[in-house]
Formats: C-alpha cells, sequence, structure tokens
C-alpha cells in the first residue's frame, strides 16, 4: 500500500476579504471624512472616499476617464465651483486612490452603500459592499 503524499501547506495570509469593509474606509480616509464639519458634511466626504475606493478598485487603465468623469458630474450638480476647487477636488481623489491601493491593493470589492452617523458613543460608518 502506497502513501500518499502530503500536500505542501501554504503560508497563512491575511484575508482582506474577512476585515470589516467600514473599519478599512476608516483607515485609508479617516482624516479625509474628519474634515466634514457637520454630520451631513462628513457624509459628503464619506461619499467622495468611496467613489475613490470604487474607483482604486478597477482596472488601472480605466481610472483617469474615471476621475474625469466624477469631476465632471462634481460641476454638473455645482455649476458654482470655480476651477480651483474643481482642481483640488481632483488631487484628493487621486490622492484617496493612490492610498487605498497602497493600503489595500488586492481588496476589489465595490461599495455600494454608506452612511455616517454620530452618537453619544462616538461617530460611526457603516458600509455596504458587493464582489463583482
Amino acid at each position: 500500500m502506497k502513501r500518499k503524499k502530503k500536500q505542501p501547506q501554504q503560508a497563512a495570509q491575511p484575508d482582506l476579504q474577512k476585515r470589516k469593509i467600514s473599519e478599512m474606509i476608516q483607515e485609508f480616509a479617516g482624516d479625509f471624512i474628519r474634515l466634514g464639519k457637520t454630520p451631513e458634511d462628513k457624509q459628503n466626504y464619506l461619499n467622495g472616499a468611496c467613489v475613490a475606493w470604487n474607483i482604486a478598485s478597477a482596472r488601472p487603465e480605466r481610472r483617469k476617464k474615471l476621475v474625469d468623469h466624477f469631476v465632471a458630474e462634481y460641476k454638473r450638480h455645482n455649476p458654482n465651483t470655480d476651477e480651483a476647487a474643481l482642481a483640488a477636488i481632483r488631487s484628493d481623489m487621486e490622492h484617496l486612490i493612490d492610498v487605498k491601493l497602497k493600503m489595500f491593493p488586492g481588496d476589489l470589492r465595490q461599495i455600494v452603500s454608506a452612511r455616517y452617523t454620530h452618537t453619544e458613543h462616538g461617530d460611526r460608518i457603516e458600509v455596504v459592499s458587493a464582489r463583482l
């Protein structure tokens, strides 16, 4: 009777898919979100961070076009925004994309929705994501 060869064990790798995405958003964009002065402002910053996350999760050749689209849509919804402010928004998005790619390059989940709430126990971020 022959013995079966043991399969070599693979080194344990941290599974990013098991981390709560809300914690990852807080980690990569917490300072950005805290720029908001009111809960509504913080929700808007959270929304921007989630868009940056989703763009970073796209194929590299699509990212610039997605950032261009985001800035164009921002301008369409905020027609009084001047060019300097739009350049700052673009810069913030590009920075967040770079940070996401450095911190969580293998996590390609897309954020479907995110909600910021302030409670007596502190700030809370809830995120719904999907694997595509």
